[in-house]
């Protein structure tokens, strides 16, 4: 406030300097020559060393207690300082409700999030610099149509995925992609919790040139930090549910979080060619994808089934997804699938008792979060 240097700090002593009963901790059995070493002092505001240091407080702050905290300290200093230029990532987050609940994704969570990882976050790639922000949460009607009848589901869901989908297109446009274009984004981080959809529609629009990072969050404590080698291995597999001849379309079913039964399928979808990729040996459940290894082993299935497609399928014009995935895998979907070389995917969610399509990824129509919607629930 007064635009002078001044100085607000200072050295405060773990064990007191003294070994009398006035000396704050001064009893502690430390040789009295030691007491002025570096080890044993911190570096305090003035209000924080009066509360140390006052008698009140003296079995809070013990010596055990100031050492911890002055360790943790320095550890994530030296942490954070070592991490070079390579080490840098550009943060973006996208929050929107899910059944009208939202969460808590703050710039600090994110990059607390990150710097586990050994990387250091950039929150600069927009005016307000607080990173590339996707802020649904504005957009009417996500949670009215979740709770409609079929026929007004099919218009609210139109409307919500085309203003959402617009609004991701915009962003991704104006900010990351001319981060990209000028070197300025050499990484992504990329956290996000919104409808299925919509992050299968984010995904989409991540170039795969530029490494990135997506991040998962966990149900059980809220955290974003990935735990890795905590739990055991997860592999995928993709099992051929229904093999018939069935021209230009068929049908994924993507059961990872949880499991949607065959007899879900809607009607107009039934009769196709079907595949169905699923954990190996384990049940599908809303935390199993805790580590990054994972996240990386369904990422790889998902970019085999593609290649598979393009030997095995090439006549297949569009595949119908209906995913019961975590928000991490949904990125995942959109990010691998190429929109030039795969078939255009018709993502489906359930909305009012059944499934419907929502919006569409790749081919002719889709773009700028167009919504899927027919009267036959086939993509149009």
């Amino acid at each position: 406030m007064s635009w002078r240097t001044l100085n607000l700090g200072e050295v405060a002593h773990i064990v007191g300097r003294g070994t009398g009963v006035r000396s704050p901790r001064g009893e502690y059995p430390l040789d009295p020559s030691l007491r002025e070493d570096a080890d044993n002092l911190v570096l305090l505001c003035a209000d924080q060393h009066d509360e140390i240091d006052a008698s009140e407080g003296l079995d809070l702050f013990t010596v055990e207690w100031l050492r911890r905290a002055k360790q943790e300290h320095e550890d994530r200093i030296l942490h954070v300082t070592g991490l070079g230029p390579d080490r840098a990532t550009t943060v973006l987050r996208m929050v929107g409700p899910v059944h009208g609940r939202e969460v808590e994704l703050s710039q600090q969570t994110a990059a607390a999030a990150v710097v586990a990882r050994d990387r250091y976050p950039l929150f600069l790639e927009s005016y307000t610099r607080h990173g590339i922000e996707i802020d649904l949460r504005g957009v009417p009607g996500e949670s009215p149509f979740a709770r409609s009848m079929a026929p007004q589901t099919a218009v609210a869901a139109r409307d919500y995925y085309g203003v959402a989908g617009r609004l991701i297109d915009n962003v991704v446009e104006r900010q990351l992609q001319p981060g990209v274009a000028s070197d300025a984004v050499r990484h992504v981080s990329v956290f996000g919790f919104a409808r299925l959809p919509l992050l299968v529609h984010l995904g989409s629009q991540l170039d795969d040139t530029v490494p990135t990072d997506i991040y998962q969050r966990h149900r059980e404590d809220e955290s974003w930090v990935w735990r890795d080698g905590d739990g055991p291995t997860v592999e995928f597999t993709t099992l051929v549910d229904q093999d018939v001849p069935s021209g230009g379309e068929a049908v994924l079913v993507v059961n990872v979080s949880g499991t949607i039964g065959m007899r879900e399928v809607p009607v107009a979808q039934a009769g196709l060619r079907r595949w169905e990729i699923r954990p190996v040996g384990v049940p599908t459940g809303p935390d199993i994808m805790r580590d990054r290894g994972c996240l990386e082993r369904f990422t790889a299935e998902l970019r085999g089934f593609f290649a598979g497609l393009e030997v095995d399928a090439k006549t297949l014009a569009r595949l119908h997804v209906l995913p019961a995935v975590p928000m991490s895998a949904a990125i995942a979907l959109g990010r691998v699938h190429h929109p030039q070389v795969h078939p255009q995917l018709v993502v489906y969610e359930r909305l009012a008792g059944s499934y419907v399509a929502t919006l569409t990824v790749g081919g002719a129509g889709a773009g700028a979060g167009t919504a899927a919607l027919g009267s036959s629930g086939r993509g149009v």
